[in-house]
């Protein structure tokens, strides 16, 4: 049976939905069923589970919750508005430990095979959630979040992502030129999308390599642009001006697919 949940505890809990929160406990926020049941799948380093009193009666959360290995604690429903970032919760938040590596550490080689994806000042945190998403479904081997890009574990990004976060090794770093460069001394083909690069369809990428994708306001950092061996752009149709460029989401899931697509 689930435990009350203290008034310590759900301070604690709800200091995660600040960045400064989720840093200071390297902690963040899993919300509703769905994404603990992925979350669950993946062996995800939960800590607790919050739900309220009235989904205890719904079966399926009473099957996931027979799988939690982690204390579950039980409030009401005007407790769990305060702890999510939703305005209508779904009944269920579970904490779990942030998985953001060192990026000197990850990968420690790239090897034949490696790819890696740069977020070079991607801010919208419901792109970044979703690139993650899209590196996961590609088999990407990691995604490195440089300066500007927003925060991988805010839970705009976790809700996005779609449990991505336990599919791929994930870091952060306030400069993604000195990482640039170790990539190149590991042998490995550096990429990147910019508008002045060459078509998508001419591209012939290899492996190992690294991706990186800029700002849709900004493009690349020239600490970035400066180091990559080739940057690729996506053409469209010349005479429909209906929109200045495309979302970043959809231009690196397309890029993605040329990257690794089978």
């Amino acid at each position: 049976m689930p435990t009350p949940l203290s008034n310590r505890r759900r301070k604690a809990i709800a200091a995660l939905s600040r960045r400064r929160g989720r840093q200071h406990h390297d902690q963040t926020l899993i919300e509703g069923p769905r994404a603990l049941r992925s979350a669950l799948d993946a062996h995800a380093p939960l800590v607790s589970v919050v739900v309220t009193t009235d989904v205890l009666s719904d079966s399926e959360v009473q099957t996931l919750l027979d799988r939690v290995p982690v204390p579950v604690y039980e409030t009401d429903a005007d407790t769990m508005t305060a702890l999510s970032d939703v305005a209508t919760p779904q009944g269920l938040v579970a904490v779990a430990e942030r998985r953001l590596q060192a990026p000197g550490s990850m990968p420690e080689r790239l090897g034949d095979a490696g790819t890696v994806l740069l977020l070079d000042g991607v801010q919208d945190p419901g792109n970044v959630g979703t690139l993650l998403r899209t590196a996961a479904w590609f088999g990407a081997s990691a995604v490195v979040a440089g300066p500007g890009t927003a925060g991988l574990y805010g839970p705009k990004v976790m809700r996005a992502a779609a449990g991505s976060h336990w599919a791929l090794p994930l870091a952060r770093t306030d400069d993604l030129g000195p990482l640039l460069d170790r990539f190149r001394r590991q042998g490995a083909a550096l990429y990147g999308a910019d508008l002045q690069g060459i078509g998508a369809r001419a591209w012939r990428p290899t492996r190992p390599s690294a991706l990186a994708l800029g700002s849709e306001a900004h493009g690349l950092s020239a600490a970035v642009l400066n180091r990559l061996d080739t940057t690729v752009s996506l053409r469209g149709v010349s005479n429909r001006p209906a929109a200045e460029s495309l979302n970043v989401a959809v231009a690196g899931g397309i890029l993605l697919y040329e990257w690794l697509g089978e």
